[in-house]
């Protein structure tokens, strides 16, 4: 029997982890490029339908879930949204299989039996990162060690029970006295370990603050609103953060004297894109979007970005920003061009963490 380790992908944030749980079954959509019954065809016919960058991406995800998968493979299929931080894992149970007028998850299926989940917060931070690659499914062999050492005792599948917190003792009546206002300020605790960064750091007179990282080799510049970039930000290729920060408030009346509550809640927001022209690029944004305040701009500090370093990258610091959940991101997932091909993921999942930590040194994060 086969024991190979996969990561299969619930779609985009998770959408269809609830299916795959409740019907016992991992799948696939990429219905564009391989709508069929693979079982009715074999590798080399799909092979020998690529036409471009794209399709190689597409046809090797396809071969691997309905050629090279085998029952008795184990699948982990990441829960990281929301209240969830985990990971579910499951052992595939059934050869291929495909489901006419599928939903929205794909028509390529394996039935799976579901053994447990291990959390987030049992990984290092490279295990990580290479569980949010944006493959839809892939081996992971650079941690495989790693992640065969946490199926050696999964939690149950089902979620667990929320801990109650310690009550806290109320004063007596006699002591109480009607409150006229209260202003409690909700602050969100970092859900990640803060990554290391070696930075050496200048600002100018303008308030320009020149950022260099060592490793990775970043140079980055966090400039205000109302600042260009320097000169040398023309024409390189890069990512930049745009910041901000949302202030919402809430006030009630309660109790007979009325007593006013006001909940103020402070919260930074990003909006993460990318540029060859930074210059240019911020000089739209001061009219397209004059709510932010910073721009963070990242750039290589030695051989430049390609076009599909920084597309990768782009959606790698969205990915980031959003597991923390310390910042809103109202923009939708960057999807950049799925069919990129950066010259090196490892450096460039370093590259957002690196950024990451620059964000939370300017507070942007807490």
């Amino acid at each position: 029997m086969s024991d190979e380790l996969w990561v299969v992908r619930a779609g985009e944030k998770a959408r269809f982890v609830d299916e795959f749980i409740a019907e016992s079954f991992v799948a696939i959509s990429f219905v564009d490029f391989a709508p069929e019954d693979l079982s009715r065809t074999d590798e080399a016919a799909v092979r020998a339908r690529i036409a471009s960058p794209a399709d190689q991406t597409y046809a090797n995800q396809v071969i691997s879930f309905a050629y090279r998968m085998q029952v008795g493979d184990l699948v982990v299929v990441p829960r990281v949204v929301g209240r969830h931080k985990d990971y579910l894992v499951a052992r595939i149970v059934g050869p291929y299989e495909h489901v006419a007028d599928a939903p929205a998850s794909g028509p390529h299926r394996r039935a799976v039996e579901w053994l447990g989940r291990f959390e987030k917060d049992a990984l290092t931070r490279t295990a990580i990162n290479t569980l949010g690659a944006f493959l839809t499914i892939f081996r992971p062999t650079a941690v495989e060690a790693e992640l065969r050492g946490l199926l050696t005792a999964l939690s149950p599948l089902e979620a667990q029970a929320p801990r109650v917190a310690e009550a806290v003792p109320r004063p007596t009546a006699a002591l109480e006295q009607p409150t006229a206002a209260a202003t409690p300020v909700a602050v969100a605790r970092p859900s990640l370990p803060l990554p290391e960064a070696l930075l050496d750091i200048h600002l100018d007179t303008k308030g320009r603050a020149r950022i260099t990282s060592r490793h990775p080799a970043l140079l980055m510049e966090q400039t205000p609103r109302h600042v260009d970039p320097r000169e040398d930000w023309r024409d390189v290729p890069g990512i930049y953060v745009l910041t901000g920060t949302d202030v919402q408030q809430s006030i009630t009346r309660t109790g007979n004297e009325r007593t006013l509550t006001s909940t103020l809640i402070v919260k930074p927001w990003a909006y993460v894109g990318l540029s060859e022209d930074f210059r240019g690029r911020i000089s739209s944004h001061r009219l397209s979007k004059p709510e932010w305040r910073r721009a963070l701009l990242v750039r290589a500090n030695g051989l430049p970005f390609t076009s599909d370093d920084i597309k990768y990258l782009e959606q790698r610091v969205h990915a980031v920003l959003e597991e923390t959940g310390e910042v809103t991101l109202p923009q939708t997932t960057p999807r950049g061009n799925r069919s990129a091909q950066p010259r090196d993921v490892r450096m460039l999942d370093d590259c957002a963490d690196t950024v990451v930590a620059v964000l939370r040194l300017t507070g942007t994060l807490i």
